[in-house]
């Protein structure tokens, strides 16, 4: 029996790596982004994208390319929808009916409420979080074998170029930049690596519909800051106390992106890990 073949899009993202690296084990995994790895595809083009996937007709399509600059999809919408919805919308058609398509999504698609956040309560206040959900339910409607995740993630990045929340985190407490480090943010985010088994579990579960694929609890992106910094023996003296309403010129935000997990933890029989377990995974 052949193994199952995947496609990673976002495969030269920062999360890509860790998909690529996590499903390689018992599968063919081919990585596809607009240039440098297996498959260049524009997946804002229809066409190439209904010729890349209907050459590999894959079993599995993790979906982790997208636009994630939130005060940049801010101020370009139009460009936004382009890449989170409608380039999703294309890859669903693509793949006919075939396969399990996992969709990679965002806390943001929820409002600026009390959490933590429940399936079903989305109300996005920027326009990257509607971009995103727009997106969701193109892939809801367009195949028929879904799994949208819901997530936030840091670790170590393994794409030059781009930085996690914890690589900020520890650039900036290592080279003594001032930093501020929002207490009123909360949020409940995962290890990149285990987000990545995460996603190839839940697959290898058939597992689909909708789910907040978090951390058990959350906490402040104050407190997350300690807690990196007290795990690699790093001062604080450079990082102040803030909140974000004091930041002007930037795209709503919701202040509690803390979701709960108790529908994913029922779906896999397990529960999902506290954000201090996984901050002790860096």
């Amino acid at each position: 029996m052949s193994e199952p073949i995947v496609v990673v899009t976002g495969a030269t993202g920062l999360l890509g790596p860790y998909l690529t690296a996590a499903g390689k084990n018992q599968n063919r995994v081919f990585g596809l982004a607009r240039r440098g790895t297996d498959i260049d595809c524009d997946l804002c083009d229809p066409d190439q994208t209904l010729a890349a996937v209907g050459k590999l007709r894959p079993d599995l399509v993790i979906h982790a390319a997208a636009y994630t600059d939130v005060d940049g999809c801010e101020d370009d919408p139009i460009q936004a929808d382009r890449v989170n919805h409608l380039a999703t919308a294309s890859l669903a058609k693509a793949m006919n009916g075939h396969g399990h398509l996992v969709c990679v999504s965002t806390d943001q698609v929820y409002g600026d409420t009390a959490g933590p956040n429940v399936e079903g309560d989305e109300a996005p206040v920027n326009a990257y979080g509607r971009s995103k959900l727009a997106g969701e339910l193109a892939a809801l409607n367009g195949h028929p074998k879904t799994t949208v995740v819901r997530t936030n993630i840091f670790g170590p990045s393994r794409t030059n170029g781009r930085k996690s929340l914890s690589d900020f985190v520890v650039e900036s407490l290592t080279t003594g930049r001032r930093i501020t480090l929002f207490t009123d943010v909360l949020f409940s985010p995962l290890h990149m690596a285990t987000l990545a088994k995460t996603v190839f579990e839940m697959a290898a579960k058939n597992i689909s519909g909708v789910f907040n694929v978090g951390s058990r609890g959350g906490m402040s992106k104050r407190d997350f800051g300690h807690l990196v910094a007290q795990h690699f023996n790093l001062g604080t003296e450079s990082a102040t106390d803030g909140v974000s309403s004091a930041v002007l010129g930037r795209a709503a935000r919701p202040r509690d992106l803390r979701m709960d997990v108790r529908k994913v933890e029922a779906a896999l029989g397990r529960p999902m890990p506290t954000c201090e377990e996984q901050i002790a995974l860096l």
